[in-house]
């Protein structure tokens, strides 16, 4: 008999004798379906969705729509001011060095410090003011000023509404990631001095650049630069001085804002200032990534809110 036909009689009486089974497939069922990788099962974690378990602090108070809205802190002791954003009705984010120029060590901020924005049907409280009651400094701003170069700055009262007429929040979100899904950010800031020995303000639109390009960029600068001991770091992201957009020079009397970058109609925060470069040769800014200290700023600002 040939091995084609045994092979046959062998199948054949396998149908009829279980023990010819090979061996069962295990039984797999709904309860060993596994949360730890939802990605096996064609699962993709959800961006900025309305599942109050899935979202940060920061993205479950996050608005819809806001718009680009950087405030000043002015001390009624100091000719300084320094630039700010709304992250919350009574929080903003602003940076620790240069709040640290216009608080004495000896004076609580809430005798001197104070927020004032143009538009008085917000702020009509106190002639337009809202005192800082408390400022939270980065914990490792002493060891690393650079690199922590952040604050929240808690206000007084609330304001009372953070919507404009045209329907807009005040409000800026934060971003939480490391990498941003914009290439182009925008940059509030307030530079020289008119006649009237006003600030003028100005909005950039810069490229994101790489730390490869940023390190190139620094070193060519003539200028010692020694709160940048650890270099640019991963923690950081820079942006480039695109002079035939914007035509400016990074070397110039300038107080830089937050970094922000659009999506839609939604506006995020991306960036704080680290140390300005006082070089015309130098045509980057550094800044450090807001998604660095989000745990940090949440534990303050929504100290009653659960992570997930």
């Amino acid at each position: 008999m040939s091995k084609a036909l045994v092979w046959l009689s062998v199948v054949i009486a396998c149908f009829h004798i279980h023990g010819c089974e090979a061996d069962a497939r295990k039984p797999f069922n709904m309860s060993q379906v596994s949360t730890t990788d939802p990605t096996r099962y064609h699962a993709l974690r959800l961006f900025n969705n309305d599942h109050p378990n899935r979202l940060r602090p920061a993205l479950k108070k996050c608005p819809i729509a806001n718009m680009l809205f950087p405030v000043k802190i002015f001390s009624t002791q100091e000719p300084y001011f320094c630039p700010a954003v709304f992250i919350s009705a009574d929080s903003l984010l602003a940076s620790a060095l240069c709040l640290k120029m216009i608080q004495p060590m000896d004076d609580h901020p809430s005798s001197h410090m104070f927020v004032l924005v143009e538009a008085e049907h917000v702020f009509y409280y106190e002639g337009g003011r809202r005192y800082v009651n408390k400022i939270f400094y980065h914990p490792k701003l002493d060891e690393e000023p650079a690199y922590h170069n952040v604050a929240v700055v808690k206000l007084r009262n609330p304001i009372r509404e953070t919507v404009t007429a045209g329907g807009q929040s005040i409000v800026a979100c934060l971003w939480s990631e490391v990498s941003l899904r914009n290439d182009r950010v925008y940059l509030g800031e307030w530079f020289k001095y008119q006649p009237e020995q006003n600030a003028a303000f100005r909005w950039l639109d810069l490229p994101v650049i790489t730390r490869k390009e940023c390190r190139e960029e620094l070193s060519k600068s003539k200028a010692n630069v020694p709160e940048f001991d650890r270099g640019v770091v991963e923690s950081q992201l820079c942006v480039k001085d695109a002079k035939n957009r914007t035509m400016i020079e990074f070397c110039e009397a300038r107080t830089s804002g937050p970094l922000f970058m659009t999506l839609g109609s939604t506006v995020y925060v991306v960036g704080m200032p680290t140390v300005h470069i006082d070089d015309c040769n130098v045509h980057v800014e550094v800044f450090n990534r807001v998604a660095s200290f989000l745990d940090w700023i949440e534990a303050i600002v929504w100290p009653h809110l659960e992570a997930p």
